[in-house]
C-alpha cells in the first residue's frame, strides 16, 4: 500500500487533505506540522508521495523539499506543493526547490486525485527503472570481472611472445576489447624464429577465445622444435575437433631457419605475403595455398609448406584482411592494390610509411574488422637468431 506524507502547519488542512486522499482509495497517511518534522518523517516512514505546504514555521516547504530530494537521491519521491500562492515567482521557487507539481488552495478533489495518481505511476516506473539499472550494474560488474580474468589468461599466455622490434614491427587494432586477430612469435633453443599471424572468424570475445588454444599449442610445439607442417596440422586437428563448425582460423605460419637460411611458409585463408630484399625490391608475392584451419578433417588436411632461401635483411610483410577491407569516410576500401603499391614503393622506413598511409586513409573511421600489420626482418649476428 502506498504511503503519503501530508505536511501543513494548519491542522484543519491536514484533516481535509487526509479525508480527500482516503476517499480516493486506501493509503497509509503520515503527517508533519512543519518542514523539519517532514524531513524526520521522510527518513523514518519512507513515504511514496508528499503533499507539502509552503509557508510554515521553523522551516518552510522550499527548504524541506530541497533536503528531502537530496536525501532521496535517485529514488524518485514526488512532492506536490499545496499553496494559496499564485504568483509566478512562488511557483518557480517551488519547482526550483525540487517540487514536482503544485495544487492551489482551495483544494479540488478531481485535480488532486489525478495528480496523485499520475505521480505515483511515475514513481512506480522509476522504481522499475532503478531496479533494472541495479541489475544491469551488477551484470556489468560481473562481466568486467570476467573480462579482467580473461585478459589475465591472455596476457599470461602471450607474455612468451618474442616481439623484438629489430626483427618484428607490428600494428594491431581491434573492434572491441578482444581481438580475433593474433600475432605469435617465438624462438626455439637453436635460434630459429617461428611466427603466426592469424584471423579467427568474427570479432570480440567469441573470436578471441580461439586464440588461447592456438597460443598454447604454438609455444609448446616451438619448444619441441616442431616443423611448420607439424604445427599447422596440430592447429587444424584441435580446432576442427573442439571449435564450433562456423568458426575457423585463417593463418600464415612462418619459420626462419638459422642453420639453413630458409623461410618455411604455410598460408591458409590469409592475404598474400610480400617478400622484399633489403633494398625494398619485390622478391615474391606468396599467395595463400590452402583453406583456413579448422575446416577440413585431419585426413583431408594438407600441411605441405613452401620453402624459400632468405638473405640478410630480407623483409616479409603480412597483414589480415581487416587492413585491405578498412574504409575511409567516403566508404572506399583501402584495398589490396593500394597496399601493394605502398609496399613495393622502395621507401625508407617502409613499415612506418605503410602504417601512416593506412591511418591517413581511414582517419576518423572506426574499423569494422580487427586489423593486423606485420613487418618481419631477417638479421644476422644477433644472439640466437637468423641468417649467417
Amino acid at each position: 500500500m502506498d504511503a503519503i506524507l501530508i505536511v501543513d502547519d494548519v491542522k484543519a488542512n491536514r484533516i481535509l487533505l487526509t479525508q480527500m486522499v482516503l476517499k480516493m482509495r486506501d493509503f497509509i497517511i503520515f503527517e508533519a506540522v512543519n518542514g523539519k518534522e517532514a524531513i524526520v518523517q521522510f527518513e523514518q516512514k519512507k513515504p511514496d508521495l508528499i503533499l507539502m505546504d509552503i509557508n510554515m514555521p521553523e522551516m518552510d516547504g522550499y527548504l524541506s523539499s530541497q533536503a528531502i530530494k537530496e536525501k532521496a537521491g535517485n529514488n524518485y519521491i514526488p512532492i506536490i506543493f499545496i499553496t494559496a500562492l499564485i504568483e509566478t515567482a512562488s511557483l518557480d521557487n517551488a519547482i526550483a526547490a525540487g517540487g514536482d507539481d503544485f495544487l492551489s488552495k482551495p483544494f479540488d478533489f478531481n485535480l488532486l486525485e489525478s495528480k496523485i495518481t499520475a505521480h505515483l505511476r511515475i514513481r512506480a516506473l522509476n522504481q522499475q527503472l532503478c531496479k533494472k539499472n541495479k541489475q544491469l550494474s551488477c551484470l556489468n560488474q560481473h562481466l568486467n570481472r570476467e573480462q579482467h580474468l580473461i585478459e589475465y589468461f591472455f596476457n599470461r599466455i602471450l607474455e612468451n611472445n618474442f616481439l623484438e622490434e629489430k626483427f618484428i614491427k607490428y600494428f594491431m587494432k581491434s573492434t572491441s576489447a578482444f581481438s580475433g586477430d593474433i600475432l605469435l612469435s617465438e624462438r626455439d633453443d637453436v635460434g630459429n624464429l617461428y611466427l603466426v599471424v592469424g584471423d579467427f572468424t568474427g570479432h570480440g570475445l567469441s573470436a578471441a577465445m580461439g586464440t588461447l588454444p592456438v597460443a598454447m599449442i604454438f609455444f609448446k610445439m616451438v619448444k619441441e622444435k616442431a616443423t611448420i607442417a607439424e604445427i599447422a596440422r596440430e592447429f587444424n586437428k584441435q580446432l576442427y575437433q573442439f571449435m564450433p563448425s562456423e568458426m575457423f582460423f585463417a593463418a600464415t605460419l612462418i619459420k626462419l631457419d638459422k642453420q639453413n637460411n630458409t623461410m618455411t611458409v604455410w598460408i591458409g585463408g590469409m592475404p598474400e605475403c610480400y617478400w622484399l630484399t633489403q633494398y625494398g625490391e619485390l622478391k615474391k608475392v606468396i599467395p595463400s595455398q590452402y583453406l583456413p584451419l579448422g575446416i577440413l578433417n585431419d585426413n583431408d588436411f594438407n600441411e605441405t609448406p613452401e620453402i624459400y632461401h632468405i638473405n640478410k635483411d630480407d623483409k616479409v610483410y603480412l597483414y589480415s584482411d581487416g587492413v585491405i577491407e578498412a574504409q575511409n569516410a567516403e566508404g572506399k576500401m583501402f584495398g589490396s592494390e593500394r597496399f601493394k603499391e605502398i609496399v613495393v614503393s622502395q621507401q625508407d622506413n617502409l613499415f612506418d610509411q605503410v602504417l601512416n598511409e593506412f591511418k591517413d586513409f581511414t582517419y576518423n573511421v572506426e574499423p569494422k574488422d580487427d586489423i593486423t600489420l606485420v613487418e618481419l626482418t631477417c638479421y644476422d649476428q644477433i644472439e640466437g637468431f637468423l641468417c649467417k
